[in-house]
């Protein structure tokens, strides 16, 4: 038995199709889609219209991701008239706005069928928990040098864990548990131009069955996904945040985190603004000072 495991595609349909193709020539036999299908890149309709076909002709296990959960979020608040939460066309929040405002009826209700967590159970195979972030919570980091990492693997009642969300492939073993991290299919951090994903396979090991991963690297063409999003809406949307995001993509060198931080910061010394009202000068000294450059100029 192989399992493809996809994780964080973040609209990243042309590294998400050398990835699935990689893994239909494997031999998979099922597929893990850890969430975040959305937001960054600019093929966003693109991507879950590739994903319902894929959906459709291969046994698929699937939930959502903290991006898909914003999504949700945002619906709410427009239905409450909670304008405070309400995105704007900013470095904050215009990727998401720029996204929600594209989105069709039927993402939405694809993205509210979804679960935070599902366990993978098969007759003859060793059960496996799921989830994006952590069972609980699509926007835990699951980091492998955390305590909670291991906190995690003490609670649940199984052998395996696979999770995403971090953006960082790699294994941890504790109390003879096993955690496994995919990676990023759509932005890979500290390897442009690769699809990173997983595929598990069964094989005996000391008369019984364990799950044996493989950590994939898919070349693709991250060029044109620098090229097309810098095309995109999403620039004018999202300014600073998108150009982290094509730092990213580009180089592998990440920001966006301390970006988005270093911001607030900024914001909370020139008075008491919250988010997602962060002022854009804000953003630009938080950008200078990371050297994020603006690939817009």
């Amino acid at each position: 038995m192989k399992i493809g495991v996809i994780s964080d595609i973040h609209s990243n349909v042309i590294a998400l199709k050398e990835c699935l193709n990689y893994m239909t020539n494997a031999g998979c036999d099922e597929y893990f889609l850890l969430g975040d299908f959305i937001t960054d890149a600019s093929y966003t309709i693109e991507t879950l219209d590739y994903l319902y076909e894929f959906i459709k002709e291969h046994t698929c296990h699937i939930l959502r991701g903290n991006r898909e959960e914003y999504i949700l979020w945002q619906k709410k608040a427009i239905a409450e008239g909670d304008t405070a939460a309400l995105w704007r066309k900013n470095s904050a929040s215009g990727n998401l706005l720029y996204n929600y405002e594209i989105l069709r009826e039927k993402d939405i209700e694809f993205f509210e069928s979804l679960p935070i967590t599902f366990t993978y159970e098969k007759e003859g195979y060793p059960s496996i928990v799921c989830c994006h972030g952590s069972p609980a919570n699509p926007r835990e980091l699951m980091q492998f040098y955390r305590d909670n990492s291991k906190e995690w693997l003490d609670r649940i009642d199984h052998d395996y864990m696979i999770c995403g969300h971090t953006h960082h492939p790699g294994e941890l073993e504790h109390n003879g548990k096993k955690l496994f991290n995919p990676g990023a299919v759509g932005i890979a951090i500290d390897d442009a131009g690769m699809a990173q994903a997983l595929i598990i396979e069964s094989v005996s090991e000391n008369d019984r069955i364990v799950w044996k991963p493989t950590f994939l690297r898919v070349p693709y063409d991250n060029e044109k996904v620098v090229r097309d999003l810098i095309d995109s809406p999403l620039l004018e949307y999202g300014h600073w945040f998108t150009n982290s995001n094509i730092l990213t993509l580009s180089t592998g060198r990440d920001r966006s985190s301390d970006l988005v931080i270093l911001s607030g910061k900024l914001a909370k010394e020139l008075g008491d603004y919250v988010w997602p009202n962060i002022p854009e000068e804000c953003f630009e000294r938080a950008a200078s000072e990371l050297e994020v450059p603006d690939y817009k100029r």
